[in-house]
């Protein structure tokens, strides 16, 4: 293997900071093991040469015994402990991988999908554990029972031992190409089973829309296509298996017919005892133990390799800074100083400038692809500005550690997301203070929420089911109202949040919205003319450009996009 894989070995094993001392206990008991192991058949051996029921030798009898109590005893405390070892390596690999990808910024999440993250998180970490933990000591273990093993033998008889010797030459020679084929099989066969992952969990998470386009037959024979794709990886490796394992065997059995009928041969001539012989047969399986585990590393490397490879790239991504000292924002004035923004060499926003009043209402407006959302989003620092800057007050919101910068926003979306669990953890989520019961009600009554939640089996600790699917459009929106009510946010974000609502429900929410908007800096993509119409100013975003700013009636005059956009009562549909 390059040095370079190895170095990413043991840094990855140094992130996993396993229990050292376990692991040094382990790797002790483990030597302990394969020395008691070596000193069985030279106990066998004097047995057996001065075997005699009446001079039979107590001492070597308790000898015997002990040893192999040593042996089992060693073996079953070894296997325990790096159990929990392997277990707490590969819990702080996927800690450490998940607090990683949690900061990494929303750019690197528009190319990736999430199963295949999931898969990193779980397959890649286990096949580590596995050979970080487990591999690394049995491969300790294994070098020391065979160098053991090769000393005594050649104390024993150095003729017989050039035979066993001959065929390791032979075994390494099959091994070495066929594993490394193997690595390349194996790293194609992780890549498809992350791929597979984020198939089914996107088709899973949207069952809905599969079928209210009756779109099962295609789903099925397209997740037909993909997992026969892995079971074709799955049988080029059992191939190659198929053709090193019995190889091995061969090898095997033919190393130990030759020495069975080489050690006759010995005895007979008197060269050797039948008691050496049944030592060399004992220790022949102590090295041939320890080759297959130490075969089965290095197919275990092949494939640690690509998992090492996938999980390096994802540490490798820069995270988003975070200050970890809290920051006192205050309430300021927003503005967009001439700022572009750009998606690859796509130009989304194009110098831009704008100054959103204080405590007042700013609607934004433009067709789809204008680029409201991505305005939002600059806001928000999901993505940075190509250049020009956004500040508040004085001060470029870029130098706000992110935790702190949107802690003071409230974001409302069309279709608020909320996460499986109670309505409570969904209206307290992300807040970093603590909030009475009295203090959530509060925040449902002013959001119109109560007079459902009220209505429900346990009231705040009722369970939504995944992505709210036991709540209404209406309803998760008035979540979203109540969670930013709590947060107390200085500048509001709202996406049009009552643009998917039945009359009745947008009603409701509007109210909502009312209470939530006051005396805070509120932007709000507008897609309905009674939104706009109530906004103390109007911007109006043609391809990513302020195209015109003012009042409603000022713009209905002096603006032909607007003028077209308020004859179709329709201001944008999706938002860009």
């Amino acid at each position: 293997m390059e040095n370079s894989t190895w170095q990413t070995f043991i840094r990855l094993f140094k992130l996993a900071n396993p229990p050292k001392g376990l692991f040094i206990g382990a790797i002790i008991i483990s030597l302990i093991q394969a020395i008691a192991s070596l000193a069985i058949p030279l106990i066998l051996q004097r047995l057996v040469d001065r075997w005699s029921i009446d001079l039979l030798n107590p001492g070597l009898v308790t000898l015997f015994i002990v040893a192999f109590l040593v042996q089992v005893a060693s073996s079953a405390i070894s296997i325990y402990w790096l159990q929990i070892v392997g277990q707490r390596v590969v819990a702080n690999l996927r800690m450490t991988l998940w607090g990683h990808l949690v900061m990494l910024p929303i750019p690197f999440y528009d190319g990736v999908k999430s199963g295949e993250l999931v898969s990193r998180l779980n397959n890649d970490t286990t096949t580590l554990q596995q050979l970080l933990s487990e591999q690394s000591v049995r491969l300790l273990t294994s070098l020391v029972s065979v160098v053991g093993a090769v000393i005594i033998l050649f104390t024993l008889d150095w003729q017989m031992t050039l035979v066993i010797l001959i065929s390791v030459p032979t075994t390494l020679l099959i091994v070495i190409p066929l594993g490394r084929k193997l690595r390349i099989i194996a790293k194609k066969t992780q890549r498809e089973l992350g791929d597979l992952s984020g198939f089914f969990a996107e088709l899973l998470g949207e069952i809905r829309l599969v079928k209210s386009q009756a779109a099962e037959s295609e789903e099925v024979k397209a997740g037909t296509r993909r997992i026969e794709r892995l079971f074709d990886y799955g049988v080029r490796e059992g191939r190659i298996q198929a053709i090193l394992i019995p190889l091995l065997n061969v090898t095997l059995t033919g190393m130990l017919i030759a020495i069975l009928g080489f050690g006759a041969y010995r005895v007979s001539t008197g060269a050797l005892t039948t008691g050496a012989l049944l030592a060399f047969m004992l220790y022949l399986f102590q090295i041939i133990t320890p080759l297959v585990t130490m075969s089965e590393f290095l197919t275990k490397v092949q494939k640690a390799r690509g998992a090492t490879e996938r999980i390096s790239e994802l540490l490798e991504v820069e995270p988003e800074s975070y200050e970890t000292t809290p920051t006192q924002i205050t309430p300021s004035m927003l503005t967009f100083d001439d700022v572009s923004f750009q998606y690859g060499e796509t130009s989304i926003i194009h110098r831009l400038t704008l100054t959103v009043p204080t405590n007042a209402t700013t609607a934004i407006v433009g067709r789809s692809g204008a680029g409201k959302t991505t305005l939002f989003s600059l806001v928000e620092q999901f993505y940075l500005p190509t250049s020009g800057a956004i500040r508040y007050g004085a001060r470029d919101i870029s130098t706000y550690g992110r935790d702190a910068w949107r802690q003071v926003i409230g974001y409302v979306a069309q279709d608020s997301p909320v996460l499986s669990g109670s309505v409570r953890t969904n209206i307290l989520y992300g807040l970093k203070r603590d909030v009475t019961d009295a203090e959530i009600q509060q925040a449902c009554e002013m959001a119109n929420a109560w007079t459902f939640i009220e209505t429900m089996p346990e009231q705040l600790e009722t369970e939504i089911g995944e992505r709210g699917i036991r709540l209404s459009g209406g309803q998760r929106q008035r979540l979203a109202i109540a969670r930013a009510l709590l947060r107390d946010p200085q500048i509001l974000l709202l996406d049009e949040a009552t643009s998917s609502l039945d009359s009745e429900s947008e009603r409701v929410v509007q109210e909502a919205l009312d209470r939530l908007m006051q005396g805070r800096t509120t932007l709000v993509i507008a897609h309905r003319l009674s939104t706009v119409q109530h906004a103390d100013q109007i911007v109006v975003l043609e391809n990513g450009q302020i195209s015109g700013v003012g009042k409603h009636e000022q713009l209905l005059k002096d603006n032909a996009l607007y003028e077209r956009l308020v004859t179709q009562q329709l201001l944008g549909g999706q938002s860009t």
